[in-house]
């Protein structure tokens, strides 16, 4: 079942592919269409079950069997004469046509699988190299399989020498004795060294040039620079520093065997990496002939089928053998099948042999299942010390949680709606009607004052009446200030005792007056008060849901567009594109006047195809409709293999325009 990525790329010559031109026929071909019902039943039988979707490589085989058994000859041969039927012969054609398409579309999805995994497996050893962590855990990992390599070498030699082996054989003198070290120092590995280190092997020396300090001329004129009284002391302690050192070193020196030879398998994977990518590339520029071949008549297109299935045939051939590959359509048919299951196999084995694949699942998790009994034992002894720590900690975080989402929360916020709810209807500072009573009093104290001392008339009673209203007591003030004068003789004869009553009836009136300005402050700001006690909690909860937010989006990429480790993925293969497309990889180049358009080469092609397949696939699982569907025309105009490099060069800068910034940021980090 070929891939999302090659299902796309591929549906066009689906399309017309199943549209056999018929031409029309005349009466010889009316009477000759009786004789060969029976072989067009069986063509269009055929055509019809190829047309289904999810048909497989056994499909297509028997597919070619039952063909090549009821072919009238027109595609056994590139004879393009004597053709008693056209009718049976568009059957012919279109079938040969499914057929040809079906086998390209396998064929460019194994070695876009084929790329995809090795791409993987190298970005998964580049992780580890540029590790020390890694490094080291790998090694760990990889311990048992080592040790087992080393044992088989020396079990090897021991019965190539006609030895027993024995326990005494595994002895450090009799491993000694059996791998004896040279005379004079080398830097060729041994056998068990290569043993322990496979890729060892394809390397002459070891690159060990870490391990060596300085060298003696060079300390010699470091130690000519320092004055004669320390220079001893200065070269000692040179000395010494080399020797901690090179000491140092020599127990870094499997870490830096194991980052070498993660180093070699990255390498080894690039290459093959390119090797599959330039058969992808050249599968895909094969697509445009592919696509006049099909939409073709069929008289015209069996010299056509042939050079292009010779194409194909020798694109997806490994061996010497397509010199010799047949001359008819069918037997090219039949020979890009049979190849096409043995492609996976010899891609498999490859990586096998040469230990290119990241180590099994098993050999990953072996330290972690070796440490899990003995410290969930330690664990189940030692419980009975922190299982009450624990279960009294989470008693207090519940507590604490209860306090805080209660007291803090729930209750201010069923403030709030009770607040809104009640609208004025509360409990107030002081009323209006006190408020009214305490200066009708006032009022009624004032005018009494002045009628019995200052001997006003009605019109000036109302008039002052009129101005303790509006908080003017002059004249009683007046009175005031007199009988402080004399304020003993006042006090028993005069007006002192009623002006000071007055003085504090004016006062209570004051405050009244105050707490009534007050009351109302607050009734008319009594919303945000309640919101300003419980922004402090909704901010801590806010950011709370966020940290957690953020945690499961960057762990399950559920955040926008797949969580921000995803999108990080989909600017580094856009960065990637416009990279390749800038400076395309060395290799030959399509010839072009034009180098500023001209098309891409292989090469660069099926890199370019790598990655616009991840960013094919991220846009199918996590973009969503209205962004995907412009997202992915964006591509397509990319996997165009008839647009050249400055073409493909202003589709980048329009998606690096469109999807890199504003709302819709799909790359935006």
């Amino acid at each position: 079942m070929p891939s999302e990525f090659v299902g796309h790329f591929t549906r066009s010559l689906t399309v017309n592919a199943s549209r056999p031109n018929s031409p029309l026929r005349d009466r010889t071909s009316l009477q000759a269409s009786d004789i060969h019902d029976g072989r067009k039943s069986d063509l269009h039988a055929l055509l019809v079950k190829l047309s289904r979707d999810g048909s497989t490589r056994h499909d297509v085989r028997e597919s070619i069997e039952v063909l090549r058994k009821i072919s009238t000859g027109v595609f056994q041969s590139q004879d393009v004469n004597g053709v008693e039927d056209s009718e049976e012969a568009a059957l012919e054609a279109a079938v040969v046509g499914k057929l040809t398409v079906a086998l390209y579309a396998d064929a460019l999805d194994v070695y876009l699988r084929q790329a995809t995994q090795v791409e993987a497996e190298s970005e998964w050893w580049s992780d580890v190299e540029n590790s020390r962590i890694s490094l080291g855990l790998y090694l760990v990992q990889t311990l048992p399989a080592r040790l087992v390599r080393v044992f088989k070498t020396i079990a090897e030699t021991l019965r190539q020498r006609q030895l027993p082996v024995t326990f005494s054989s595994l002895s450090p003198s009799s491993i000694r004795a059996l791998f004896p070290s040279p005379s004079h120092f080398t830097l060729k590995p041994g056998l068990l060294t290569t043993a322990f280190f496979p890729h060892i092997r394809h390397q002459p020396t070891l690159s060990l040039a870490i391990l060596f300090p300085a060298s003696t001329s060079q300390l010699s004129r470091e130690d000519s620079s320092d004055s004669s009284v320390l220079r001893p002391v200065t070269r000692a302690y040179r000395r010494c520093t080399h020797s901690v050192t090179l000491f140092a070193r020599f127990l870094s020196l499997p870490l830096e065997l194991t980052r070498q030879e993660c180093r070699h398998h990255r390498k080894t994977l690039e290459k093959l990496r390119d090797e599959r990518a330039k058969v992808l590339g050249q599968l895909a520029q094969l697509r445009t002939p592919l696509t006049g071949l099909t939409s073709s008549s069929w008289n015209l297109s069996k010299m056509e089928y042939t050079s292009f299935l010779d194409t194909l045939s020798r694109s997806v051939s490994t061996t010497e053998s397509v010199k010799l590959l047949p001359s008819s359509p069918l037997a090219l048919l039949a020979n890009i099948s049979e190849t096409l299951p043995t492609l996976d196999i010899t891609h498999t084995q490859l990586l096998k042999t040469q230990y290119l694949l990241r180590p099994s699942m098993l050999t990953r998790v072996w330290p972690s299942l070796l440490v899990l009994p003995p410290l969930s034992l330690y664990v189940y002894n030692t419980q009975t010390s922190w299982v009450p720590a624990i279960v009294e900690m989470v008693k207090d975080s519940k507590e604490t949680v209860h306090g805080f989402v209660q007291g803090w929360l729930v209750d201010p916020l069923l403030d709030v709606i009770q607040t809104v709810r009640a609208g004025g209807r509360r409990e107030m500072l002081v009323h209006e009607e006190g408020v009214l009573a305490d200066l009708e009093s006032l009022e009624r104290m004032t005018v009494s004052l002045a009628r019995d001392t200052l001997n006003y008339s009605a019109d000036q009673l109302e008039a002052l009446a009129e101005k303790v209203r509006m908080g003017d007591l002059t004249p009683v003030m007046q009175v005031y200030e007199e009988d402080i004068r004399t304020p003993l003789r006042s006090a028993l004869t005069g007006t002192l005792l009623r002006n000071a009553f007055i003085q504090v009836q004016k006062a209570k009136v004051d405050i009244d007056q105050a707490l009534s300005g007050i009351d109302r402050l607050l009734k008319s700001q009594e919303l945000t008060f309640a919101f300003v006690g419980v922004a402090p909690a909704l901010a801590i909860v806010w950011t709370f849901l966020d940290l957690v937010g953020r945690v499961w989006s960057g762990g399950r990429g559920r955040g926008k567009y797949g969580g921000r480790r995803r999108r990080r993925g989909v600017w580094e293969g856009m960065r990637r594109i416009e990279r390749l497309l800038v400076q395309q990889p060395s290799g030959p180049s399509p010839p072009s006047s034009d180098h500023d358009d001209a098309p891409l080469s292989a090469l660069s092609t099926g890199l370019l195809f790598l990655s616009l397949t991840r960013l094919r696939s991220y846009a199918l699982r996590y973009l969503p409709p209205n962004v995907r569907a412009p997202f992915l025309e964006d591509l397509g105009d990319l996997e165009d293999t008839s647009l050249g490099r400055d073409a493909k060069l202003r589709v980048v800068d329009r998606m690096w325009r469109c999807w890199g910034t504003g709302r819709e940021g799909v790359f935006r980090l």
